[in-house]
């Protein structure tokens, strides 16, 4: 858990790339600075992915952000005891959740878990408009991939690095309130 006061100084909304401070973001790997400053906009603008951002107070500065989009799950990779409860589609409806990074200066201060509640909120209000059985990402390593599974993600046998939490599950955790 982290900092609840500083925490309560976090905005998370939309990114608006004319609006948003981008240039500065550094989370420790070029490649998703690099989506945030130059790929980010163009997905969110065109309908690909909705990414979130946080900024601290007034600031229009970006400190974290998280990527959604729409996603399915082959229903042949799921467990043989978790298809036998699905219809009997080739494909489950998901929602993938792309990316999560925070600048590196305010990792560990619990922004990313308030940002991940932040996205399992989203992901209900997709879920309740157009349906959705998982919430799918993949980790990017093993200290990340613990944090997921301290959340209800699981690891999907044989596709490592790809999670999956059941949309029950996130429905549960998003009775919380947002700190």
């Amino acid at each position: 858990m982290g900092d609840l006061a500083w925490l309560a100084r976090v905005r998370i909304e939309p990114l608006d790339r004319s609006r948003h401070d981008r240039a500065a973001f550094s989370c420790g790997d070029d490649r998703l600075d690099n989506f945030l400053r130059t790929t980010a906009g163009r997905q969110h603008d065109d309908d690909i992915a909705r990414v979130h951002v946080s900024c601290l107070d007034q600031s229009i500065v970006v400190i974290g952000y998280y990527a959604l989009n729409a996603h399915f799950v082959d229903a042949s990779t799921l467990p043989e005891s978790d298809r036998k409860k699905l219809p009997s589609y080739p494909t489950i409806p998901a929602i993938y959740l792309s990316k999560l990074r925070i600048h590196h200066e305010f990792q560990r201060r619990g922004l990313g878990t308030h940002m991940m509640a932040h996205a399992f909120h989203r992901c209900v209000e997709v879920a309740d408009i157009i349906g959705a059985h998982f919430l799918v990402l993949d980790a990017l390593n093993e200290r990340a991939a613990k944090l997921y599974r301290s959340l209800g993600f699981v690891d999907l046998p044989g596709h490592a690095p790809r999670m999956l939490i059941k949309m029950s599950i996130v429905r549960k955790a998003a009775q919380e309130p947002l700190s």
